[in-house]
């Protein structure tokens, strides 16, 4: 039985940290995973400062301009199509913004700039995207359809993606709607030695779910006991329902730590 976690607790759990900085809860508990970094090592890493200087076709510091897809079943048909990611670029090369589109078997295609996407609506803010790369495709909201993930950002080891999908015949992410963590859209991924963060689909009291996890060196920073939590969220379309957290200490040779760094959901094991 799966126990449910009021919306108002108000515990924070940081999504990485830098050596010496593990993820701290507050006196009232641990109950959620921040959807924000807070802490150096998490922080995308800073835009270069505007100059006088041409732009490029694969500007600094991510150096990301090629394009990329992944294959699923996006429109719930039972039919492989093509997610692809593309840049827009401008006359002189320089990219301007990222095109996201989906070809349907039917021939048809739904599209959105990335711009648009991670823009601010319904009270949420405008995500921090620098660039876009498709990682794959698999069914984290349920076997019907299947979901794209998209790499839009970095920090010095924590990488940032989103989970797109079709509804209502048009592209959007996967949002969470409630809980401390409302409007979360962006998922941390990866890590270093003292933290980790990582995401993955499956089932709990036969209802699909997404699991968002972490772990972070408990002090006194010994690297070898770390602090473990776990969100479940439930879905409903691509809105995403709190339904339980869970915290537990553990070391590096409990199951639960390896998979703290990991996305891991049908053909997708990063």
């Amino acid at each position: 039985m799966v126990r449910l976690v009021a919306v108002a607790a108000v515990a924070v759990i940081s999504t990485a940290c830098s050596p010496g900085q593990p993820a701290v809860a507050d006196q009232h508990g641990p109950t959620a995973i921040r959807a924000s970094a807070t802490l150096p090592d998490a922080a995308p890493v800073a835009p270069p400062t505007p100059s006088s200087a041409p732009p490029t076709a694969c500007p600094p510091p991510w150096g990301v301009c090629a394009a990329s897809q992944a294959n699923g079943n996006f429109d719930g048909k039972g039919q492989k199509e093509v997610f692809s990611v593309s840049p827009i670029r401008a006359t002189s090369g320089a990219i301007l913004d990222w095109l996201l589109e989906v070809d349907l078997a039917d021939g048809r295609s739904v599209s959105a700039r990335l711009s648009g996407l991670v823009g601010a609506r319904g009270g949420c803010p405008t995500l921090d995207a620098q660039y876009a790369v498709a990682l794959g495709a698999a069914n984290f909201a349920g076997p019907s359809r299947d979901l794209a993930f998209v790499e839009i950002n970095h920090g010095a080891s924590t990488r940032f993606g989103m989970l797109v999908g079709i509804q209502a015949a048009t592209l959007r992410l996967a949002t969470v709607a409630n809980g401390a963590e409302r409007c979360q859209r962006v998922f941390p991924f990866s890590g270093s030695v003292t933290h980790g963060n990582g995401l993955a689909c499956g089932w709990r009291d036969s209802t699909q779910v997404l699991w968002v996890r972490q772990v972070a060196n408990h002090p006194p920073s010994d690297y070898a006991h770390y602090d473990w939590y776990q969100a479940t969220y439930g879905w409903q379309g691509l809105q995403l329902y709190l339904r339980s957290l869970e915290h537990a200490v553990i070391t590096s040779d409990d199951p639960r730590f390896g998979t703290s760094y990991a996305v891991a959901c049908g053909s997708i094991g990063m």
